[in-house]
């Protein structure tokens, strides 16, 4: 995406809570797959119980490994973890607080469709424990969602947010910049509406990639037209009360991610279920990405990973990098600066020179972080530290 012709600023401080390991739970089942998607999804929920057995069987295997260890944070992800009925969600959350420490007062997500949320479901989750609700809002335009395959429409999203504000659980709002059939004025619509709905967190994401090359490039908005609005979209959201912490999210004083700082933090955490990531006592795993392989696995008694790597210093280093940069926070400038002489990259260091120059990159109080202009470019840049 262009950055040309967009004001220089930077994040604003925010403060960031206390890391502690936290627990990420892949559920992978979805009523359809939404034209955008490029998680591990299935539309076929036939093999929904096995799994739900799997897991048990991987929560069991894990726990030893967390033998008095303290978390404060579960992350129910997908795919569409709120297809799951309400009482196997207990259930789950039930066997994850048996077997592992999770602290009173964890943070405990659970990513939603509009469409699934009612007074039951809501009340159902709050007393199965959950306490945050991240909701796939995507759109407030009818057009923009079925040109995407989304099943809700606006007044489902409108209704969602507002059971859930209503049953106390903390609220996020996924929105998507550069929609198919999206105009400048119906984002800054959608965007109004997410910001008085109640939700106290804010997440924004780019169509990009190869899901939106796929899309009529005449139905979408210009590179320059989302630059535009990604700017502007940020003075919104500081004048209605929310703290840009990380590169896609915004949050009101005390409602930042818990769970989502601690990938950012390279704080330890587990990863259960198909295509789930961790990190723990300096390893990095992955788990297979086949439901099929996943469930065989654990049904054979051994834990299903693809990948299981010791984080070498030097990657520690880069990834500390690449990951703290993504904060308003910051990293230190002098970490960056004998990465890059260190690199053996010729060209890194005048690339370096260039974004800072350019104003891609701003430095406060010894820290480097991205400017606001220098978000819009943020993967490229990332992308010459890996």
């Amino acid at each position: 995406m262009s950055a040309s012709n967009v004001p220089i600023g930077r994040f604003p401080d925010c403060p960031i809570p206390q890391i502690l390991p936290g627990i990420y739970v892949h559920l992978p089942y979805c009523r359809v797959r939404c034209a955008y998607c490029s998680f591990v999804v299935s539309t076929d929920a036939s093999s929904a119980k096995a799994y739900q057995d799997a897991l048990a069987r991987e929560i069991a295997l894990l726990s030893p490994k967390a033998e008095g260890v303290a978390f404060d944070s579960v992350y129910l992800g997908g795919g569409t973890p709120s297809v799951t009925p309400a009482p196997e969600l207990a259930r789950l959350l039930e066997d994850l607080r048996g077997r592992f420490h999770v602290r009173p007062g964890a943070e405990v997500t659970l990513e939603a469709n509009p469409e699934d949320v009612s007074p039951a479901t809501a009340r159902d989750w709050a007393a199965a424990g959950v306490t945050r609700v991240s909701v796939g809002v995507q759109s407030f335009d009818d057009r923009e969602l079925a040109a995407v395959g989304r099943r809700h429409d606006a007044a489902a999203a409108r209704r969602a947010l507002q059971t859930l504000g209503r049953d106390g659980l903390s609220i996020s709002g996924d929105l998507i910049l550069g929609l198919p059939e999206q105009t400048p004025g119906s984002f800054r619509a959608s965007l109004r509406q997410l910001c008085r709905s109640g939700a106290g967190h804010v997440s924004v994401y780019l169509l990009e990639g190869e899901r939106a090359r796929t899309m009529p490039r005449e139905r979408r908005l210009s590179d320059d037209a989302q630059a535009d609005l990604w700017l502007e979209m940020g003075e919104t959201l500081a004048r209605e009360g929310f703290s840009h912490y990380e590169i896609s999210n915004w949050a009101r004083p005390g409602q930042e991610s818990r769970h989502n700082v601690k990938y950012w933090k390279r704080a330890p955490t587990l990863g259960l279920g198909v295509s789930a990531h961790e990190l723990w006592e300096g390893r990095r795993r992955a788990n297979v990405s086949t439901l099929v392989r996943y469930i065989a696995d654990l049904a054979a008694g051994r834990r299903p990973v693809a990948v299981d790597s010791p984080v070498s210093q030097e990657e520690g280093a880069r990834e500390r990098l690449v990951l703290g940069l993504r904060l308003s926070e910051g990293v230190p400038a002098g970490e960056v600066e004998d990465f890059v002489r260190g690199s053996g990259d010729p060209t890194l260091a005048g690339d370096y020179a260039s974004w800072k120059e350019g104003g891609l990159l701003g430095e406060a109080s010894g820290r480097l972080r991205f400017t606001e202009r220098g978000c819009l470019v943020s993967n490229e840049i990332l992308c010459r530290f890996v």
